[in-house]
């Protein structure tokens, strides 16, 4: 239907003076190239708008991962000075530990001394007592 109409259309301009089918020619091709400039902006203002929504989401995002960034450092340094703390009651834990064992074999040792040493202070005494009432 198109190619139709164009070659008839281009039959009668073959009719017409030549100056007149420029104009309108002219015409038409500055009524294209003003829909054309139209188009251009309704593109270009859909890009903007479509490149201004996607830098939002991307500052969101990027703000969002600073956050989280921030609450991993946090959570890192608090994860740090738990193990630190915790070795540290490990190492006082391991330290008592050793401490009460030394107090514990210096009581042995003090206990078998006084075992040993009962009998024959209780075998002195009775001497003592002996040359004493003498």
């Amino acid at each position: 239907m198109e190619s139709k109409l164009c070659t008839k259309k281009v039959n009668i301009e073959k009719k017409c003076d030549q100056i007149e089918v420029m104009n309108l020619q002219i015409k038409e091709l500055a009524e294209q190239v003003e829909a054309c400039k139209a188009e251009r902006d309704e593109v270009k203002k859909h890009y903007d708008d479509v490149m201004n929504e996607d830098g939002n989401v991307i500052a969101k995002l990027k703000f969002q991962l600073q956050t989280l960034e921030k609450k991993v450092a946090d959570r890192q340094a608090e994860y740090e000075q738990s193990v630190a703390k915790c070795n540290e009651v490990k190492q006082k834990g391991k330290e008592d530990i050793y401490n009460k064992d030394l107090l514990i074999q210096r009581l042995d040792f003090d206990t078998a001394r006084v075992e040993k040493s009962i009998p024959k202070i209780e075998a002195d005494l009775v001497i003592l007592e002996q040359m004493a009432s003498k």
